[in-house]
C-alpha cells in the first residue's frame, strides 16, 4: 500500500505517520477520487479508538496522507508473537467494535479489517486505521496454481469467468458477499463477519477460514461453516462461542446487525469472566494447606473444606473449583442424604407458605410501586402536540429508539441508555412516521410511515443503528407486536368502516383477521396490540365512540374468536398496551376521562383484572409511547408538558401584531367568539375542563361553568345569548346551551352516541355537530330551539366551519378513493359536496374557519418550525398566511363573525423520552 514514515509536523509540532501512495495507484483518477471522498468521511470521525486522519494531499505529484502516530503493536503480533491473554485481547477487539459503530453511524464501512489494521498502542488501546483504503488497491492474480502467498495482503480480484463484479478486502478476512464480488450487497454486516474472522484468531490462533491456497479460502468463506471453537479451544466459554458463531453467519441477516451490540456483549463478556476469575481467586484463598498445581495435561486435585463436609474435584483446565461446582459435586457424592434433606426442606416451605397465606395474604408485589425515572430527551422536539411521539426500548434495554420532528419532516433516532450516543437511523422524512416496536431479537426497529397517499400506513425495518430501510407490507396503522418465538407479527388496520386485528409472518407474508370490530366500535390503532407470553392471546384496547367514551382492555385468541375483555374497569381511552414478561399482568397506558389530567400510565393485573394506577401527576405521558423490556423491569415512554395560551390576531396584514390575552398554564382546549367582540374559552379548573370569556384586552376574565363534569366548547350563538358545548353531564357527551344571562342549562341532543364540535349558524337558527349516529363520524345538525337532528354529511369527517353568509359548510373527511385527507364543500342544507380540496401533509388538525367574504377556507398549518394560520380559496387562487408567528403550536382557534380577528390558543409542547426503572 506504499511507504510509511514517521514524520514531524513542523506546524504543531507533533509526531505524525505519512503514508506515500505508490504512484502507479494514484494515478488512477477514479480511485484517488473515491478513496479521497472516504478518508475525508473518515476524517470527520472523533473516536478514541480509530487512528485520526489529519490531513490528504500532493505535493509535487506525490500523494500523502498525514494520520495519527500511534506507537505500539499490530493486533496480529499480539495474538500470534505475544500470545497476549484472551482477555486481553478481547477488551482490544471489543475497543475496536465501539470504534467500528461510531463509523457506521456514520455511514462508513471499513470493508478490511484484519489484525494488520488494528495496532494496539504502548498505553493499551486499540486504533482501527486504513479506513477507505481498500477501495484503493491494485488488481493482483488470484487462481488454484498461484503461489500461496501471505493472507495479510489486500488484495482486489476482477472476475474473469462466471463470477462478475470485484473482490475487495483480504481474503482470510472477508465476508462472504466479499468473496462472491457482491459488490452492492457489501455493507456495515460485512464488516461485522471480518470482525468475528478477528475474534475467531485471538480465540484459536488461526483464521476461521484457512485453506490451502486462496481458493479454497474463498470457497471455505462462501460455502464451509468455520470449525467449532470448542475443537480447537475448548476452555472456550460458550457465549463467546456464541458471539463468534452469530458474526460469522453466512447470511448477513442472520448475523449481528449492529457492532455496538457486539461490543456490548463483549463488555458483558468480560465482567462475568472477572467475575469468575474473582471467585476461583476467593475459594482458592480459602483452602487452608492445598496447592493449586497448573499444568495443561495434568489434572489437578482441589479439597477445600465447606462446614464438615469434604469434597473432591477433579478440573481438567486446572483452575480453583467454584462454589457452584462444590454444591453439585456434594451432590452427586451423597443424592440419597441429600435428597432426602431437600425433600425436608420443601415439606417445611410449604407449610410455612400455607400458614403466611393464611395470615398475611397474597403479599406479590405489583410491578412498578416505587420506580425511578431517568429524563433521556431534554430538547422538547419528540413527537407533536398530540403526544405521539413514538418511542419504544430494546428487549435488553440497552437503545430507545424515538421520533423526533423538525421543520415538518420527521426522523427516527435511537439512544444507547448506557453512553448516551444518538444515531439517526431513519433520516428527515416528508411522510410522518407512527409507531415504532424492536424486533424480539433487538436488531431491528420496525415503524410505519403514513402521507396523503397512503393514510393508512406502511411497515418498514431497519437495523438498529441505521442501514437501508426495508418495505414489509402496506396498511400498518398501528405500532406491531411479536410473537413469542419471533415469527409473526400483529397490528391494527385502520378504516373509515372498521377496525381490523390482523396477524402476518415477519415478512409480511400470510395476511389474516384475527378480529374485527364495526365502528362506532373500535381496536385502538394509535396504540396497537399485545402478544402475550404464551403465544396463545392478543392483547389489545378497544372501544366505542359512545357518549362515555367506554374503553377497556381485551384479548383474542391468536388463532381468531370472540374477544374477552381482560379487566371490567373503563377509561375514556386505552392506547398502547404492553405484557409483563411472565404474563401476570400488562402495563398500559389510558386517559381516566376526558379532563386535563391527560394519559396515565397503569397496571392490570392478569388473569384477575384489578387495576392500579402507575403515574398519577399533572404531567400526561404519551398515548401511543409505551416500551417494556423483556425482563419488565423497565419502560420508556414520553412524558410532556404543555403550556398554551389565548391570543388574537388580525387576519391580515397586522397578524404580525398578534396579542397574547391569558397567562394560564392550559388555556384554550377550544375557543369561540361572542358577537360583541369577547372570547370563550375551557380551562381545567380542577380535574375538569370549565368555560370561561374574557375581553379582547385581556380583562374581565369570568367562569361561566363551575361543576363536575367536562366540557367541549363549541360556539356562541348569533345573537350572543347563549354559549353551545358538549358535556357529560347526562353521563355521555351530548350538545348542552348556557345562558349568559342567568346562567340556564338545557341539553340540545340526547342518547349514548357522542356529540362534539358543535358550530352555530349565522342566522342563529341551527347547530352543526359530529355524532358517531350510524357508527363512525358524521356531521349532523339541531336547531338551536330543540329538535330531531337531521345528517348533513354521511361521510367519516373530522371538523366543519359554516360560511359567513350560511350558505356553505366546509368539512375535513377522508376519501376513500384517493385514501387521503380533504376538505369537501357543500351546501347548507345537504347533498354532494359542490368541491373538494387537498389537504396539505403539514395540515394542522385543529379546526377549520372561513374568511368573512365566504370565499376562502382557513386553516392551521405547520410550516418551518412554527404553526401558522393559512387561508384557501375555494375557487382558484393562492394560499395566503394570515399569521406570522415564528415558533411554537397551534391548539385551537376560531375566526370572528365578521372574519376580521382570529382567537387562537397556542404555546408549546416538550415531550422528552424518560424511562422508569422498578425500584421493588
Amino acid at each position: 500500500m506504499g511507504e510509511v514514515y514517521l514524520a514531524e509536523d513542523t506546524a504543531l509540532n507533533r509526531k505524525v505517520a505519512l503514508k506515500i501512495l505508490p504512484a502507479d495507484l494514484a494515478v488512477k483518477q477514479e480511485r484517488m477520487v473515491r478513496f479521497v471522498r472516504e478518508a475525508k468521511a473518515a476524517a470527520a470521525l472523533n473516536h478514541p479508538n480509530i487512528a485520526h486522519i489529519y490531513e490528504i494531499g500532493e505535493q509535487d505529484g506525490m500523494h500523502f496522507i498525514a494520520m495519527e502516530y500511534v506507537e505500539g503493536k499490530t493486533l496480529r503480533e499480539k495474538i500470534h508473537h505475544e500470545h497476549t491473554d484472551l482477555r486481553k485481547l478481547i477488551k482490544y477487539l471489543q475497543q475496536v467494535a465501539s470504534g467500528l459503530a461510531k463509523a457506521h453511524a456514520a455511514g462508513i464501512v471499513h470493508r478490511d479489517l484484519k489484525p494488520d489494521n488494528i495496532m494496539i498502542a504502548r498505553e493499551g488501546y486499540a486504533k482501527i486505521l486504513d479506513f477507505g483504503l481498500a477501495k484503493l488497491v491494485e488488481p493482483a492474480g488470484i487462481g488454484p496454481s498461484s503461489e500461496v502467498a501471505s493472507d495479510v495482503v489486500t488484495v482486489e480480484w476482477e472476475h474473469q469467468h462466471s463470477l462478475p463484479g470485484k473482490l475487495l478486502g483480504t481474503v482470510g478476512y472477508m465476508s462472504p458477499e466479499q468473496a462472491q464480488g457482491k459488490m452492492d450487497d457489501i455493507d456495515h454486516r460485512s464488516d461485522i463477519f471480518s470482525f468475528g474472522c478477528m475474534l475467531y484468531e485471538a480465540i484459536t490462533l488461526r483464521r476461521p477460514f484457512q485453506g490451502e491456497s486462496k481458493v479454497q479460502s474463498l470457497y471455505r468463506i462462501v460455502y464451509e461453516a468455520a470449525p467449532p471453537l470448542k475443537d480447537l479451544n475448548p476452555s472456550t466459554p460458550p457465549e463467546l462461542q456464541r458471539i463468534v458463531r452469530r458474526c460469522l453467519a453466512k447470511d448477513p441477516e442472520e448475523r449481528y446487525q449492529s457492532i455496538q451490540d457486539v461490543a456490548l456483549e463483549l463488555r458483558e463478556l468480560r465482567r462475568e469472566l472477572d467475575d469468575e476469575t474473582q471467585i476461583d481467586s476467593t475459594v482458592a484463598s480459602s483452602m487452608m494447606g492445598s496447592e493449586i498445581t497448573r499444568a495443561s495435561h495434568l489434572e489437578s486435585s482441589i479439597t477445600p473444606t465447606i462446614g464438615s463436609a469434604t469434597v473432591t474435584s477433579l478440573d481438567q483446565a486446572g483452575r480453583p473449583t467454584t462454589s457452584a461446582e462444590v454444591i453439585i459435586s456434594e451432590i452427586k457424592q451423597h443424592k440419597r442424604g441429600v435428597m432426602l434433606g431437600i425433600a425436608g426442606l420443601l415439606v417445611l416451605a410449604v407449610a410455612v407458605a400455607a400458614l403466611w397465606y393464611r395470615f398475611a395474604g397474597d403479599t406479590t408485589v405489583a410491578p412498578f410501586r416505587t420506580f425511578k425515572i431517568t429524563r433521556l430527551t431534554t430538547g422538547g422536539k419528540i413527537g407533536n402536540a398530540s403526544i405521539k411521539g413514538y418511542t419504544s426500548i430494546s428487549p435488553d434495554g440497552k437503545y430507545v429508539v424515538f421520533r423526533t420532528t423538525e421543520l415538518g419532516k420527521d426522523s427516527l433516532w435511537v439512544r444507547q441508555v448506557s453512553t448516551g450516543s444518538l444515531v439517526k437511523i431513519v433520516p428527515d422524512l416528508t411522510e410522518k412516521i407512527g409507531g415504532t416496536t424492536f424486533s424480539r431479537d433487538g436488531e431491528f426497529v420496525y415503524y410505519s410511515t403514513f402521507d396523503d397517499n397512503d393514510p393508512v400506513g406502511t411497515l418498514y425495518q431497519v437495523p438498529v443503528l441505521g442501514g437501508t430501510p426495508r418495505r414489509i407490507m402496506a396498511g400498518v396503522t398501528s405500532s406491531v407486536t411479536f410473537s413469542p418465538d419471533g415469527k409473526q407479527l400483529a397490528f391494527v388496520r385502520h378504516s373509515p368502516e372498521q377496525t381490523d386485528l390482523i396477524a402476518a409472518s415477519v415478512d409480511g407474508t400470510g395476511e389474516r383477521r384475527v378480529a374485527t370490530r364495526k365502528l362506532p366500535a373500535y381496536f385502538s390503532w394509535g396504540g396497537g396490540p399485545a402478544w402475550a407470553p404464551d403465544g396463545k392471546t392478543i392483547a389489545c384496547g378497544a372501544g366505542i365512540f359512545s357518549g362515555n367514551l367506554a374503553a377497556t382492555v381485551v384479548s383474542v385468541a391468536a388463532t381468531g374468536g370472540t374477544e374477552k375483555p381482560i379487566t371490567t374497569h373503563n377509561w375514556a381511552s386505552v392506547s398502547r398496551v404492553q405484557w409483563q414478561h411472565d404474563g401476570t399482568g400488562l402495563i398500559i397506558a389510558a386517559v381516566p376521562e376526558l379532563t386535563s389530567a391527560g394519559t396515565q400510565l397503569w397496571y392490570v393485573s392478569y388473569p384477575a383484572g384489578e387495576v392500579r394506577r402507575i403515574t398519577n401527576d399533572l404531567n400526561a405521558y404519551g398515548t401511543t409511547s409505551l416500551g417494556l423490556t423483556a425482563d419488565s423491569e423497565t419502560l420508556v415512554t414520553i412524558q410532556a408538558d404543555r403550556s398554551s395560551q389565548i391570543w388574537v390576531a388580525a387576519a391580515g396584514e397586522d397578524a404580525s401584531q398578534a396579542k397574547q390575552i391569558t397567562h394560564g398554564k392550559y388555556d384554550g382546549d377550544t375557543v369561540a367568539w361572542t358577537p360583541d367582540g369577547k372570547v370563550v374559552y375551557t380551562a381545567p379548573s380542577g380535574e375538569q375542563l370549565d368555560i370561561w370569556s374574557i375581553n379582547i384586552d385581556g380583562t374581565d376574565n369570568k367562569q361561566l361553568t363551575s361543576d363536575a363534569y367536562t366540557e367541549g366548547l363549541g360556539c356562541v350563538s348569533s345573537d350572543g345569548r347563549q354559549v353551545v358545548f358538549s358535556s357529560n353531564r347526562s353521563g355521555n357527551f351530548n350538545l348542552w346551551k348556557i345562558a349568559f344571562g342567568d346562567r340556564e342549562q338545557q341539553q340540545l341532543t340526547q342518547g349514548k352516541e357522542m356529540d362534539s364540535q358543535p358550530v352555530c349558524s349565522p342566522d342563529g337558527q341551527w347547530v352543526l355537530f359530529r355524532s358517531f349516529r350510524q357508527g363512525k363520524p358524521t356531521f349532523w345538525k339541531v336547531r338551536l330551539a330543540g329538535g330531531e337532528p337531521e345528517q348533513v354529511l354521511d361521510r367519516s369527517s373530522q371538523w366543519a366551519a359554516i360560511s359567513p353568509d350560511g350558505k356553505l359548510i366546509a368539512v375535513r373527511f377522508f376519501d376513500e378513493q384517493k385514501n387521503a385527507n380533504r376538505i369537501a364543500v357543500l351546501p347548507f342544507e345537504g347533498g354532494a359536496p359542490i368541491k373538494t380540496l387537498d389537504v396539505s401533509v403539514n395540515f394542522r388538525d385543529v379546526g377549520l374557519g372561513w374568511t368573512g367574504d365566504s370565499r376562502s377556507i382557513i386553516y392551521a398549518e405547520g410550516r418551518d418550525s412554527a404553526d401558522n394560520i393559512w387561508s384557501m380559496p375555494v375557487d382558484a387562487g393562492q394560499v395566503k398566511r394570515l399569521t406570522n408567528f415564528a415558533s411554537g403550536l397551534i391548539f385551537a382557534f376560531q375566526v370572528s363573525s365578521d372574519g376580521k380577528q382570529i382567537a387562537i390558543s397556542r404555546g408549546t409542547q416538550t415531550d422528552d423520552v424518560i424511562l422508569l426503572r422498578d425500584s421493588e
